[in-house]
């Protein structure tokens, strides 16, 4: 059952993606994402009150960071990415996160990395490099850039809570975090919808609400309580092969539902950067790291985000 719970978790950041890309037809890209995450918050302290409140309350500053990178910068990006880029290439993307986390982990928290996971490294980075048709040649375009950079601050956001994870109540964190975020990204809302950059959500179409309000509510609140449920049952390791899920379930509701196409390219570069996750973590240490990466994103969502 427990595994069910995870593979539906999983199934949903992955639409997430598609689902993004689609609201975003309705809503400028910090409107959306002020909908999402205020939708999540809604629903996250929904869940928390009816459990019912955990501990103390959490440090503001000490969870405010935390929540500024992920998930303000880390949606953030893929937010603003994708009004640049297409729902299957940020999908694709999307799964660098891991290969961040295993470098950071390397840089702040001493963790070794073994020559297998280098060679993960490298296959990966050469995925990210044939997405948009051959890379050496082409490069990136904007989009694909600011996925990466969302796909950073999201392991940034695993390193800096690594240590703080473990000691704090899953739920009670995250949903602080989330209102956090949503504090810090309303008011950059505020200048485009003055200044006419971007309108107010007045005339927004019902679909696009439903679909904005189901990423932030169920894909990234709902699948949170999932996730969180299932993982404290399930080994890190087989939860991070199950949320390998998570870009390939992205790649085919972009393809089924928005109709994006599905070039040699994107299986080419989808191919080596699942050989290279695949990779690592190879030794003992780095299978720590692994868990504790998989526990900590319990507090703040696996996307692909």
């Amino acid at each position: 059952m427990n595994r069910l719970l995870l593979i539906v978790a999983a199934v949903g950041w992955g639409a997430a993606t598609t689902a993004t890309k689609y609201a975003l037809d309705g809503f400028g890209p910090l409107t959306l994402l002020v909908v999402k995450l205020a939708a999540a918050t809604a629903v996250l302290w929904v869940v928390l009150l009816l459990r019912g409140r955990r501990g103390g309350a959490p440090g503001p500053w000490r969870f405010a960071l935390l929540g500024l990178f992920e998930p303000a910068l880390a949606y953030g990006g893929l937010t603003l990415g994708l009004t640049f880029t297409t729902a299957t290439n940020a999908s694709l993307l999307g799964a660098t996160e891991s290969a961040f986390v295993l470098v950071l982990a390397a840089m702040f928290l001493k963790e070794r990395i073994r020559s297998r996971s280098v060679l993960g490294l490298v296959l990966a980075l050469l995925g990210v490099l044939v997405l948009d048709g051959g890379g050496f040649g082409s490069g990136f375009n904007i989009g694909d850039l600011i996925v990466l950079g969302g796909s950073l601050a999201a392991a940034v956001y695993v390193t800096l809570a690594a240590k703080t994870a473990p000691t704090v109540d899953a739920l009670t964190m995250t949903t602080y975090q989330f209102t956090y975020a949503t504090a810090f990204v309303l008011p950059l809302a505020v200048w485009p919808w003055m200044s006419g950059r971007e309108p107010l959500p007045t005339d927004v179409a019902a679909p696009y609400w439903l679909a904005a309000i189901f990423v932030g509510g169920v894909c990234f609140a709902l699948g949170f309580v999932l996730y969180n449920h299932a993982i404290r049952d399930i080994p890190a390791g087989t939860a991070g092969v199950i949320l390998n899920m998570v870009p390939v379930i992205g790649v085919l509701t972009a393809v089924a539902f928005l109709g994006e196409a599905l070039t040699v390219w994107h299986v080419a570069g989808a191919a080596l950067v699942v050989a290279g996750i695949m990779l690592f973590p190879a030794v003992k240490g780095e299978k720590r790291a692994e868990a504790r990466t998989h526990r900590v994103r319990a507090s703040a969502f696996t996307r692909t985000d």
